[in-house]
């Protein structure tokens, strides 16, 4: 998530009492792994997006096993 300010060694602090919306950065599960990803709400279709353009977006499809663990609502940056 470098491109979204992320970087190796930051701290993500994630609300987990938070309906996740369109745009919202979120932590989810899916397909038994974990990732952080955007959340794109697009007509009938949820859409995974990655904040880094190396990565495809995920478009979700019945049939996938999905979880959103929590939506970050603060990054916390490491200091060198």
């Amino acid at each position: 998530m470098l491109d979204a300010g992320v970087n190796e060694g930051d701290v993500l602090v994630i609300d987990k009492s938070i309906s996740p919306g369109d745009g919202d950065m979120a932590v989810c599960f899916v397909d038994g792994e974990f990732c952080i990803k955007f959340i794109s709400l697009r007509g009938d279709s949820i859409w995974l997006m990655p904040g880094n353009p190396k990565y495809k977006p995920i478009q979700l499809k019945e049939g996938n096993e999905f979880i959103v663990w929590g939506v970050v609502t603060y990054v916390i940056k490491k200091i060198k």
